[in-house]
């Protein structure tokens, strides 16, 4: 196992590790994992990111990755999190969210404000439903680019809007640092 977890790891470090815009998915999820505090409470929502953050956001403490399982059902992640920092206040919760899951449920970001509960709402953004295959077009798959950081800020919480990946792990530190719920978007 320990040579089949390493030969992943070097299939994926180079897209880890990426400066391609869109930003690739496996990068956001490591510089997310290096800005995380250990033992914070992770909720994973969406179809792409679901399957990204699952094989590439470890958590170390029993019951701390939070999803709807491989079947289960999209827009979660968000009442997730204010379930989790509500049981656990003293933690850091950080929800990862595909665009089309955290739209299902975006208005309940003003619950969260509204409760003081400074959780983290990271979204990648592929702009439509199910995993986007370049080149092909799907009827009714896309969603086009909602401005998730701007509903953030609307609400009275704290949002950027991230594109170039030099500038992903200053927002997330900012979106930690901010003291209020918070959306950083990422477009992918």
């Amino acid at each position: 196992m320990r040579e089949a977890d390493a030969a992943r790891r070097e299939r994926v470090a180079p897209l880890e590790n990426s400066t391609q815009r869109p930003i690739h998915p496996l990068r956001l999820c490591k510089d997310l994992r290096d800005v995380m505090d250990r033992d914070a409470i992770l909720t994973v929502d969406g179809n792409e990111i679901l399957h990204f953050g699952r094989q590439s956001m470890p958590t170390y403490v029993p019951g701390h990755p939070l999803n709807s399982g491989p079947s289960g059902c999209m827009g979660v992640g968000l009442p997730y999190a204010i379930g989790a920092k509500m049981a656990k206040p003293d933690k850091q919760v950080v929800s990862l969210h595909g665009d089309g899951s955290l739209g299902m449920n975006v208005q309940d970001f003003d619950t969260a404000v509204r409760h003081n509960l400074p959780i983290i709402i990271v979204v990648s953004k592929n702009e439509g439903w199910a995993a986007r295959v370049e080149g092909i077009r799907k009827p009714g798959r896309e969603l086009g680019f909602t401005r998730f950081d701007k509903i953030a800020e609307a609400l009275g919480g704290h949002g950027e809007l991230v594109e170039d990946p030099a500038d992903l792990t200053g927002a997330l530190e900012r979106a930690f640092d901010a003291g209020v719920p918070a959306i950083v978007n990422v477009r992918k």
